[in-house]
């Protein structure tokens, strides 16, 4: 889950200040540094997720084959472990959130401790891709950072690109298509809620409905790399960092119109899209 409005009171520095705090009921948090190639990371800690550090940092290192594919890192990014899913929840002031397990920022993710998640599976394969999921957020927030400077300020609010390619892209970089529905599946739910804006949802949409929304997401974007290829997403990400609406971007760097592709989409109920028509007429 993410957004490209950075926190002021979740920043690197006061992340510092918090080591240095006791947080009432927890440990003094503890800071740790992971670094790979291209990758930068600073995981703060309590001392009763100790334990959870080595899968952390393994993760963490685990995600740079896959992230590699849109660009790099322009800073690093701290990783903050809150004790349980409340904390996680109060700190974000999102309550009524029962499935969310992490959030992800320009510079930073917000992850609940693994052990508190009650897993009905192997923990490190799932952590594993939820970490590549929320990195691919702080990656793509960095990638269209403008190049004069940060956007994220009340002052200077930047358009984010629509939720179902912010989703879309994290959930297929983290390989998340096996938890994700299947065509057949939304097919079936955009029939039974018409007027339901799955590419577009209210905040109470996605709240309620968190498998067809990110199954759509997964979907739309797995047919955007089938139109455009990896370099096609590249380039509508540069072209947001250089200034372009990102409707605007998608246009230049795909060929089609953004609300054309949407509607094509739902319309073909996330079936392959035909490639444009080519060629000359006659007589």
């Amino acid at each position: 889950m993410r957004t490209s409005r950075l926190v002021a009171t979740l920043g690197p520095a006061v992340l510092l200040a918090c080591a240095t705090t006791r947080p009432q009921g927890t440990d003094v948090p503890l800071a740790a540094r992971v670094q790979g190639p291209g990758l930068l990371f600073e995981v703060v800690y309590s001392k009763a997720d100790e334990r959870e550090l080595a899968r952390i940092e393994s993760g963490l290192l685990s995600v740079g084959p896959r992230l590699s594919r849109w660009g790099s890192f322009r800073e690093g990014v701290w990783v903050r472990v809150f004790p349980d899913h409340d904390s996680l929840e109060r700190a974000l002031d999102r309550p009524g959130y029962p499935w969310l397990r992490a959030w992800a920022y320009g510079d930073q993710v917000l992850l609940q401790s693994p052990r508190s998640w009650n897993a009905l599976e192997p923990i490190d394969e799932e952590l594993n891709e939820l970490l590549a999921h929320e990195l691919t957020h702080s990656l793509m927030y960095q990638l269209i950072e403008p190049v004069d400077g940060p956007a994220w300020t009340p002052d200077a609010p930047m358009e984010e690109p629509p939720l179902w390619f912010r989703e879309g892209m994290a959930s297929v970089t983290a390989g998340q298509g096996h938890r994700r529905l299947s065509r057949e599946d939304l097919s079936r739910w955009v029939t039974a809620h018409p007027g339901a804006d799955l590419l577009h949802p209210t905040a109470e949409l996605y709240r309620t409905e968190k498998e067809a929304v990110y199954g759509a997401a997964h979907r739309t974007f797995d047919l955007l790399i089938q139109v455009c290829g990896y370099q096609g997403v590249r380039d509508v990400l540069r072209g947001v960092r250089t200034g372009a609406r990102f409707a605007d971007a998608f246009k230049a760097a795909t060929g089609r119109s953004l609300s054309d592709f949407e509607q094509q989409t739902i319309r073909a109920r996330f079936a392959p899209i035909p490639s444009a028509p080519s060629g000359a007429g006659g007589p």
